[in-house]
């Protein structure tokens, strides 16, 4: 190995333990000393990019392209930054030529895929996911990705054997034993069952490992009803999850009041004639777990309805048009805001809303956190629909608690002290917006909904301005993607197996959920 060589290594070491400074410097070195080496810029783009120095890693990209027009993974790392800035075409098309330039990288086709999928482009995802396999059969991400589009799709005897491959080619792949784990029924003896508990012994998976095989290890032994161990992996999983994030139940406390204090009937007076008049919306809303992806496949099946899914339009929009991210300007500047910015913000709301549904008469928006929002619903978009999904709160608690979730805004469901209290300023608020805005919120259950769906459905179809249509009744047909928790559980038919299911581990949250009211 020549001496470069042996200072490149160095620095690639540097790059893989987070020692970026170090790994900057030392780059920069070389490149003064060879000005002409391409990879080296590559190198340096990928340090700028860890450490979110986008447009110095973009500056040394183009840098690198100058030098070689022909080096592909500038091509692919340059995609990457654009995707992440929200430039879909340009991501597309840097992808392109990276594989244009060199087709036999699976990283490229690996990330042309991770595009079309977030792009909701299912086959062109499956086939550029498959390229990559082809590519290298050895590429695990590749299969755990596929694995990832047909649970999406409901195909999940090809999600199944997906993970398997992932897994077979990477044992300590935990993500993949996560979602593999949320498409078996287990048994005792299950081959897979007893893969992760040797797995769990091994010493060299480290604590992001270890928390993703506990979640999928409670499911395993919810499964065969061993609730105890069930229960102990649950609590292992949250625990570890928790030390790795950031949450102050302060924080939403402040949140949750500045809200209520600013969100006043005086507020709406002064707008009520503010927004765009279409009733094409239908929000979705409520504590996540507590039903609205069934609600969605249930209003998705209509055949005048889209399914958006978690959109995060309306969030984004608080954030661009009111600065949201300086919390302290947000609230003392709402109840000065002129309409035409509430106005500008519908626009763009239905803009974006019939870009994705192609116009579709009706849509819905499933972000369950838009709770938060209903005053800003409200003022932008006084004629959509409001679908607030209830769940006895118990049930609703521990199901968040048995779930592993990647969205930041859902911080707080790592800890049944923190579900709970969340849970109360939740409830606290949605007390709020009633008494706020009569008439504007529709409360539909989850547990009435089992008991009876035919009649449950009826009332929501009427109160969404829909007719009868007995697909809603088949929901479970609806082939339509989900890219949620719940995205197994909905392709089956009713069942009432997950009411009352807090019970199975009442010993171990009765110091937590006596503080929740009876619903």
């Amino acid at each position: 190995m020549t001496n470069l060589e042996n200072k490149i290594q160095n620095i690639l070491n540097l790059y893989k333990s987070k020692n970026l400074f170090k790994a900057e410097s030392l780059t920069k070195e070389l490149l003064d000393r060879y000005p002409k080496n391409v990879f080296l810029y590559n190198l340096l783009g990928l340090i700028f990019t860890e450490q979110n120095k986008v447009d110095d890693a973009v500056k040394c990209y183009k840098n690198g392209i100058e030098i070689d027009p022909n080096y592909s993974m500038i091509y692919n790392n340059l995609g990457s930054i654009y995707q992440y800035q929200e430039k879909y075409s340009e991501a597309e098309n840097y992808y392109k030529k990276s594989i244009k330039l060199d087709n036999k990288i699976p990283e490229p086709h690996n990330n042309l895929g991770n595009l079309y999928l977030f792009l909701n482009k299912y086959s062109d995802a499956i086939k550029s996911y498959s390229k990559a396999t082809e590519v290298n059969p050895n590429f695990a991400v590749s299969y755990y990705n596929l694995g990832i589009v047909y649970k999406t799709i409901g195909d999940f005897e090809k999600a199944k054997k997906s993970f398997n491959l992932a897994i077979k080619l990477n044992p300590y792949f935990c993500i993949a034993h996560r979602n593999l784990s949320e498409l078996i029924k287990y048994t005792k003896d299950n081959d897979h069952f007893a893969l992760m508990k040797k797995l769990e012994k091994d010493t060299k998976i480290n604590d992001i490992q270890k928390t993703e095989l506990s979640f999928a290890l409670g499911k395993a032994y919810e499964d065969i009803k061993d609730f105890d161990n069930s229960f102990n992996y649950y609590n292992k999983g949250n625990n570890l999850r928790r030390k790795n994030i950031t949450f102050s139940i302060n924080i939403e406390q402040k949140e949750f009041d500045n809200i209520k204090n600013v969100f006043s009937k005086k507020l709406f007076r002064k707008h009520n004639k503010s927004g765009n008049l279409t009733n094409a919306p239908i929000f979705i809303l409520g504590m996540p777990r507590s039903g609205t992806t069934l609600v969605e496949q249930i209003l998705s099946s209509h055949p005048t309805v889209y399914g958006g899914g978690e959109l995060n339009f309306l969030p984004d929009l608080i954030d661009k048009n009111l600065n949201y991210k300086n919390v302290n300007y947000f609230f003392e500047n709402l109840p000065k805001v002129d309409k035409n910015v509430f106005e500008k913000m519908s626009d763009e709301y239905i803009d974006n809303l019939n870009k994705l549904s192609k116009n579709s008469k009706k849509v819905t928006d499933k972000l369950p956190i838009n709770f938060k929002w209903i005053g800003i619903i409200k003022l932008i978009l006084p004629n959509s629909k409001i679908i607030h999904c209830v769940r006895n709160p118990k049930d609703n608690c521990i199901s968040i608690y048995k779930n592993y979730f990647v969205n930041p805004k859902l911080n707080f469901a790592y800890d049944l002290s923190e579900i709970t209290d969340f849970y109360l300023l939740y409830m606290n608020l949605m007390k709020h917006w009633k008494n706020t805005l009569s008439n504007f919120i529709y409360d539909i259950k989850y547990e009435e909904i089992i008991e009876n769906p035919d009649k449950q459905i009826r009332k929501l179809l009427k109160n969404c301005n829909l007719s009868w249509n007995s697909n809603c009744l088949k929901f479970y047909n609806n082939k339509r993607a989900i890219k949620t928790a719940s995205d197994t559980q909905v392709r089956k038919k009713i069942y009432n197996s997950s009411v009352n299911s807090w019970k199975n581990y009442e010993k171990n949250l009765t110091t937590f959920f006596q503080r929740l009211p009876n619903l």
